[in-house]
């Protein structure tokens, strides 16, 4: 993960994850296409929902932000 934005004091390791989105793609495409962002936000979220983040280990609330 390039971290070279990120101040070196909050810099830390990451575990690198990957998705499918073979089932959303054309979905989220549609959605760009159309600039429907509230599609584009449930398929973002459908996406990133399955694989968590080392945040949601320490909090129950965490934001997510799509940007094509």
């Amino acid at each position: 993960m390039n971290q070279r934005g990120v101040e070196e004091k909050y810099r830390r390791d990451l575990a690198p994850r990957s998705v499918n989105v073979r089932g959303v793609w054309d979905r989220a495409v549609d959605a760009w296409m159309d600039d429907d962002l509230e599609e584009l936000d449930a398929v973002w979220d459908e996406v990133l929902d399955p694989i968590g983040s080392d945040y949601d280990g320490y909090s129950y609330v965490s934001s997510i932000g799509w940007s094509a």
